[in-house]
């Protein structure tokens, strides 16, 4: 079915048809029709399948179509990230060209006084994150009682990161809404009782994931050990030849530096999205990777969600998920838009668990590859070190552990890009030393003064440990052992909104929440 069979307002079918949205994916078949004739929608559907344009298309057709007041709101879209909110925002962008309406974004991590000039603009579409978007309600009197349509995105990532209470809140304001439609990657008996309370006989929409999977998507595994994945990675990327990009995912924030610095080694284009970074470096750095300013974006779980990208070639899971469900998430990120992509996924002797949970969620098992020997090692040639112009990335790398190598900036050309140097040579820098890829140096090499024995060099290890370090407390003429918390499993990006989940609740709130209250 394409969209102009559609009865959409000629303004919208002209701006489809110049996005260059011409046929309508499945999910997209199942619920624009029911939702342009007003009904609410609850959508099951997996991230890449369309389902954007399924909640966007109808109520930009009737916010057009009424011919609703400018100044008022009338469609407020939630999502739980700021990178899946500003996606949202670009595609309704695209939508509503050569009408008198707007777009306002409201996240947190950004000032407030931007997004309070685009509320100033009378949007007639307000997407936003639960809870900056309450926030401006509670403090900055911004009115959406108004609102007409309420889209409520990743419902199931606004439960994990806490955020039904907020919901609550926004439909309890939102009362007097004509239409609501909920979509969801997969369906709880919190979301079901949620679409229960607040959503009026809703039509129900899905799109069987494990088909999309299996039809669009060239799955494969490598059994590895934990200190191969490295190479491994190196040398598959060495040896690919595609021309689009790629993800590359790691269970681990400590681990985003490391793997970014290894393949700029080998001149690959390669950034990272950190929690370090503001609102403005996030949103440049994942421009700059649509554009192709960079092959590879290494990331964890949370941007499996955030990342849409139409030219996503590949997916690397450096550590298999924990969450079998973010599996499907990851993979996701590339096949999109009724193209075809590639996964291959390394698991490692601390992994088998995870893959046995994928395995049974999948209800079948993922491709073994054979493992090449040759790639267990570092790639040996000569390579021109890729070294990124962006102030935020080349910062990241120098906090972080073993600072970046001067011999890799020096080594640098004009257009920071590989040489295409066959396998086989050296590393050299301008300096005129050279190392081999294993580590050890090449003759023309100075030696290094050794280390005096009294102080060995410590080996650094891949994984930080699980197990609490301790330290002493400072106050004098006490010792206390205290644990150190561990944040190599941060998140990527720092949620601002999320609740405590630590907070301290009292019995009477216990209480009132097992009942539903």
């Amino acid at each position: 079915m394409e969209f102009k069979e559609l009865e959409l307002v000629p303004q919208l079918q002209e701006n489809l048809a110049k996005a260059n949205f011409l046929t309508l994916t499945k999910i997209q078949e199942q619920a624009i029709p029911f939702a342009l004739t007003g009904k609410d929608i609850t959508g099951l559907a997996q991230t890449g399948t369309g389902k954007t344009l399924a909640f966007l298309v109808p109520s930009i057709n009737q916010l057009i179509a009424k011919n609703v007041e400018t100044g008022k709101t009338y469609i407020l879209a939630l999502a739980p990230t700021r990178e899946l909110v500003m996606q949202i925002a670009e595609e309704a962008t695209k939508l509503l060209k050569g009408t008198p309406y707007a777009v306002a974004t409201i996240i947190g991590g950004t000032d407030y006084k931007g997004q309070e000039d685009s509320l100033s603009n009378n949007p007639g579409i307000i997407v936003a994150t639960p809870g900056r978007l309450i926030d401006f309600v509670k403090t900055r009197n911004l009115d959406i009682t108004q609102v007409g349509i309420v889209i409520i995105d990743e419902a199931d990532r606004m439960f994990d990161m806490g955020f039904v209470n907020d919901l609550k809140y926004v439909f309890h304001k939102c009362k007097d809404r004509s239409q609501t439609m909920l979509f969801s990657a997969t369906l709880s008996f919190e979301i079901i009782r949620l679409a229960y309370k607040y959503l009026t006989d809703p039509v129900e929409v899905q799109v069987d994931p494990d088909r999309i999977i299996s039809e669009r998507i060239e799955q494969s595994l490598y059994h590895l050990g934990r200190d191969e994945k490295l190479s491994y990675l190196v040398n598959l990327i060495l040896n690919d030849s595609m021309d689009e990009l790629g993800i590359i995912f790691t269970n681990y924030k400590s681990n985003i530096p490391l793997i970014i610095r290894t393949l700029h080694r080998y001149g690959i284009a390669t950034a990272g999205l950190s929690s370090d970074f503001d609102q403005k470096k996030r949103i440049r750095l994942l421009k700059d990777f649509k554009l192709g300013k960079y092959k590879f974006m290494v990331a964890t779980d949370v941007a499996s969600r955030g990342i849409d990208v139409a030219n996503i070639d590949i997916v690397y899971n450096y550590d298999l998920p924990s969450d079998s469900e973010n599996y499907v998430h990851r993979i996701g990120r590339t096949a999109r838009a009724g193209k075809k992509g590639r996964s291959i996924s390394f698991c490692s002797e601390s992994d088998y668990q995870e893959l046995e949970r994928i395995e049974k969620y999948l209800k079948g098992g993922i491709p073994v590859g054979e493992v090449n020997e040759d790639y267990l090692k570092m790639p040996k040639g000569e390579f021109e070190a890729f070294i990124p112009e962006d102030p935020a990335i080349l910062k990241s790398l120098q906090d972080s552990k073993g600072s970046y190598s001067k011999s890799d900036s020096q080594s640098r050309g004009r257009s920071g890009s590989r040489t295409g140097a066959k396998p086989g040579s050296t590393y050299r820098s301008d300096k005129g030393k050279s190392f081999e890829r294993n580590g050890t140096a090449s003759p023309d090499a100075k030696p290094k003064k050794p280390r005096d024995s009294k102080f060995p060099r410590k080996d650094k290890k891949e994984f930080t440990s699980a197990k609490p370090s301790f330290h002493k407390s400072p106050k004098p003429g006490k010792t206390e052992f205290q644990p150190r918390a561990d944040k190599s499993k941060r998140n990527l990006f720092d949620i601002d909104e999320v609740r405590n989940k630590n907070e301290k609740k009292s019995l009477w709130k216990k209480v009132k929440s097992v009942f539903g209250f």
